[in-house]
């Protein structure tokens, strides 16, 4: 829908990709990129709004119903702060990991509110092209509409985007 042309690389072949060409951008946390080595490869980072270090938790839904009520709500609450725990950790997380690539020479930027509508515009969830991945990932065009709509609701935990 922009112009590109989408290479699957293996991870690990990624920065030989990037310094010979094959492949000109990625789209990893900044965390990641600092992490696993690219800070001598790449030049520039846009922050396009994307959500690429979110992380789910999980479990065996059959074995957590499976537990007494008092077990459940437990773990339940342990989840709830686990995840807020691990939240407040990244901010401080994506400023070192910045702060690594930027003294290596990398550049960021961050699209202006035009810059992002256009964006939108030409690849947004809103375009039809993206209905099969919606029912094939969310189950149903309904069901996406759940998710962006708790996408949205910025009622629960912030997390400053550094």
């Amino acid at each position: 829908m922009l112009g590109a042309n989408p290479t699957p690389v293996a991870w690990g072949e990624t920065p030989s990709a990037i310094k010979q060409g094959v492949a000109d951008a990625l789209d990893p946390s900044v965390e990641a990129l600092n992490v696993f080595g690219f800070k001598d490869v790449l030049s520039w980072v846009t922050f396009n709004r994307a959500v690429p270090d979110s992380q789910v938790f999980s479990c065996n839904l059959e074995w957590f119903k499976s537990l007494p009520p008092h077990i459940q709500e437990g773990i339940e609450f342990a989840s709830e702060v686990t995840s807020l725990q691990n939240l407040a950790k990244v901010p401080a997380a994506r400023a070192y990991a910045m702060a690594e690539l930027r003294q290596a020479g990398v550049e960021f930027y961050a699209p202006n509110d035009d810059e992002m509508a256009l964006w939108s515009a030409k690849a947004g969830h809103q375009l039809p092209e993206w209905d099969s991945f919606k029912t094939e990932l969310a189950g149903s065009k309904a069901a996406f509409n759940k998710l962006l709509d708790a996408a949205n609701d910025h009622d629960g935990p912030f997390v400053h985007d550094v």
